[in-house]
């Protein structure tokens, strides 16, 4: 596992005094202390773990972290409440710049997956993350598949029927419900069922959509950047 701190989250502007001391690989008491609490919870489970603190400043904060992305398994982002600049920034870079998936888990959320949500459209960017997610599918008690639809799109949701099949010829215990969206958004139709399902995980697509789309028909991934996920979300492109 691989942890990378990013310091002074505001912005990219450090004093000099600072810059000096990272690029003498020194540390702040901060740092210190949150890596020994990473470390130790770490070897507590087994993991080996190396702790990130410092950047070559030649590069931003975005930059570093997708070089560190692109050869990991898996980005966990942190997250109280909406996402705002600059983490919103910094998940979108790595989900749409890195070919990685992504974590985002808010600060209340319980390490569990026992129940897991995977929002199913039958796109490129969906079947990214539930390939993504397998590993952690195959060890829930419980995986629901949801298509939201406009209640004459009967593909998609025969997609779904056909993916639980394909999922129990892999030992997941997955069932298929369809939502018609009835005019709501679809990122309010995905947290709604999860909700109501008592997920602990959802695995769903990320679409990058043209600014005008995102204002018109919404976008379910920007919906979850913009409110705040209430569980765990891990996404992909």
């Amino acid at each position: 596992m691989l942890v990378f701190e990013i310091t002074n989250l505001a912005g990219e502007e450090e004093d000099e005094a600072e810059m000096a001391r990272e690029a003498q690989g020194e540390t702040t008491p901060a740092q210190r202390a949150m890596a020994g609490i990473l470390s130790r919870s770490a070897a507590a489970h087994g993991v080996p773990v190396e702790i990130v603190t410092g950047r070559n400043y030649a590069f931003t904060i975005a930059e570093t972290l997708a070089d560190y992305a692109r050869l990991s398994d898996l980005v966990v982002i942190g997250t109280q409440g909406p996402l705002t600049f600059p983490r919103k920034h910094l998940a979108d870079h790595i989900l749409f710049d890195t070919g990685r998936p992504v974590l985002l888990v808010p600060g209340q959320a319980q390490c569990a997956a026992s129940t897991i949500v995977v929002a199913w459209d039958a796109s490129r960017a969906a079947t990214r993350a539930l390939h993504d997610a397998m590993p952690l599918l195959q060890g829930a008690d419980r995986v629901l598949v949801t298509t939201i639809h406009d209640g004459g799109d009967a593909r998609a949701g025969q997609s779904g029927v056909e993916l639980c099949r394909r999922l129990a010829q892999r030992g997941i215990n997955a069932e298929f419900t369809g939502i018609e969206r009835q005019g709501r958004q679809i990122g309010a139709c995905i947290t709604a069922f999860c909700a109501h399902s008592g997920a602990d995980l959802l695995v769903m697509g990320a679409k990058r959509h043209a600014r005008l789309r995102d204002l018109v028909y919404g976008s379910a991934s920007h919906m979850i950047f913009d409110a705040g996920p209430a569980l765990p979300v891990l996404m992909a492109n």
